[in-house]
């Protein structure tokens, strides 16, 4: 049986803990801890529920990325983080390491491009599995690549081949092309201008990919599609570019380095009293205490 790799999209889970919960939750001094929680808890779900050999949470440079530098435009729409929230990263950060969870950030590149290069390196030889609820991941799903999609309450989609083929009506690598056509508004990439979902995915049909879209302009009908096709063909190559996750960044990574056995409980618990997260201690069978009342209904997003 392969060794398990998970893949964890950090920011994607600070972003749902932070919304999900409210900012009642605070440390001694006053300062907000809602994101911090949530991810704790997401974690404990993750590791109980997945089991890993290996975990790599995966970090946003915090520079500008690549994709900046070659589209100024790129998520320029975008309003700054909530200081409520970019102040808790270095907490979740710590929470992280004190799970002994192995933090990866590399300037110029986000997210996305660490779990893909990862990703794409041990394809074959680990069972990888990457958290997040992100669509642009399912570009990398392969039979032994899959994503794992937590829904409400602690539920979960797997997302494979099949999956992505089913919901989406293409293969996991012509989702860049679907996003090369059809743009999107999230990331602020431009895509063809007027060519819609439906159109989209009638093209990719038809041709497969971009590329192949533009060696058959000509023949393409109505007019008015390949006068929209050739007036953004400039468009389509950029917003393609955009949306493909880099699958070879040079890390010098070792995998044992990520290697996951259990965490310091010592340390956690040191961790988690710093925030009061006394739930969070009995749920792991620390110690029983009384827990701060928490609605349930405030964590069905986690």
């Amino acid at each position: 049986m392969k060794k398990k790799l998970v893949l964890i999209d950090t920011f994607n889970f600070l972003h749902r803990a932070f919304h999900a919960l409210p900012k009642t939750f605070t440390d001694a001094e006053g300062n907000p801890t809602n994101a911090v929680y949530g991810v704790t808890s997401m974690l404990i779900n993750l590791f109980d529920t997945l089991k890993p050999d290996y975990v790599v949470a995966a970090m946003d440079s915090l520079e500008p990325t690549f994709r900046v530098v070659d589209y100024t435009g790129y998520k320029a729409h975008r309003k700054p983080m909530d200081e409520d929230l970019a102040s808790q990263i270095p907490k979740v950060l710590e929470i992280i390491r004190a799970f002994g969870v192995k933090d990866i950030q590399i300037n110029g590149y986000e997210a996305d491009d660490i779990i893909g290069t990862l990703a794409t390196v041990h394809d074959g030889d680990l069972e990888v599995v990457i958290v997040s609820n992100d669509r642009d991941l399912w570009q990398l799903v392969t039979d032994d690549v899959k994503v794992m999609v937590p829904t409400k309450g602690n539920g979960v989609d797997w997302i494979g081949p099949n999956e992505v083929v089913t919901r989406m009506g293409f293969t996991p690598q012509q989702l860049i092309d679907y996003k090369a056509l059809r743009g999107d508004p999230s990331d602020n990439i431009p895509g063809v201008y007027g060519v819609g979902e439906k159109t989209a995915k009638k093209l990719i049909e038809s041709y497969g990919s971009v590329e192949e879209i533009y060696k058959h302009i000509g023949e393409i009908k109505p007019d008015s599609l390949k006068e929209k096709l050739a007036n953004n063909a400039e468009e389509a190559v950029l917003s393609k570019h955009l949306a493909t996750i880099i699958t070879d960044i040079e890390m010098n990574h070792d995998i044992e380095d990520c290697k996951y056995s259990d965490f310091n409980r010592a340390m956690v618990k040191d961790v988690l009293l710093k925030y009061r997260f006394k739930s969070l201690i009995k749920r792991l069978g620390f110690e029983e205490k009384k827990e701060q009342e928490i609605d349930e209904n405030q964590l069905s997003l986690l």
